[in-house]
């Protein structure tokens, strides 16, 4: 008898987000799956940790089986994880997500979602991230059904580079009427590159009881003419968008183009 996958999921939406349950209902019959993730949302956190107050790890039972919660951000959850938790039964697979709202063009810079999947790539473990390009009540279970259909290719992937998938909103061409059934996406599948995401941030200013000022910052992202195989396009004309990210930030272009300049 095969041994089932081990695989661990995490997220930046918290232990009980609804898009990591999805995917965890989905993946539970198919792999042996532990999820270690935040005790709250940590949207945006991108690859902080933590190093200045105690990381804790609480144990919570599912399915007769102990999962954690953890009071730190996602890359601490893998962190802690590969090296303390699942130590002597380490995992051969990372998931981060799936995320409610998109990780899309140099937005992955800011995603705790992203962060987790490269910091298990760090530990030589294949990782993905996963995110749905939607705001506001969303439906998690095309995507999750997604990821179960090509779990085994995902994973071979996953192998080579850290993998940022984003998933379009549905269009209801789906056979996903129980988390039990095979399911798919009805979208064509892009592998893409980073797009560029800019924003027009807004700072609203506001006085505490004290006096104090703060602020309070919002924004939309603005318009840009963006590459016709970039990962924003692509979700913009309804396709997955699976993008290979390498987290060496190195500008080899640069160092290949004045390899004798001398300062």
């Amino acid at each position: 008898m095969t041994e089932k996958l081990r695989l661990l999921l995490t997220n930046d939406d918290g232990f009980y987000a609804e898009g990591l349950q999805t995917l965890y209902s989905f993946l539970k019959s198919i792999a042996q799956v532990t999820i270690i993730a935040p005790d709250y949302e940590r949207s945006a956190v991108s690859h902080g940790i933590t190093m200045h107050q105690p990381l804790r790890a609480f144990p919570i039972s599912l399915d007769s089986q102990t999962h954690w919660m953890i009071n730190g951000t996602p890359a601490d959850c893998i962190k802690i994880g590969i090296e303390r938790l699942l130590k002597d039964n380490p995992p051969e697979l990372i998931i981060s997500g799936i995320n409610r709202g998109p990780n899309l063009g140099t937005d992955v810079l800011y995603s705790g979602t992203v962060s987790a999947a490269i910091e298990g790539s760090l530990h030589q473990i294949p990782s993905i991230a996963a995110s749905l390009a939607v705001f506001g009540k969303a439906d998690f279970t095309a995507g999750a059904g997604f990821i179960r259909e090509k779990l085994h290719l995902l994973k071979n992937f996953a192998s080579r580079a850290t993998l940022n998938i984003n998933f379009p909103p549905s269009n209801g061409a789906l056979n996903n009427d129980a988390p039990d059934k095979e399911t798919a996406l009805h979208h064509r599948v892009e592998f893409t590159r980073l797009g560029i995401r800019l924003y027009q941030n807004v700072f609203e200013e506001r006085v505490d009881p004290r006096g104090e000022s703060y602020y309070w910052m919002s924004g939309q992202p603005v318009t840009l003419d963006q590459a016709t195989d970039s990962d924003i396009s692509a979700i913009e004309s309804g396709y997955i968008s699976i993008t290979p990210l390498n987290p060496d930030l190195t500008d080899l272009s640069f160092l290949k183009d004045n390899s004798g300049l001398k300062v």
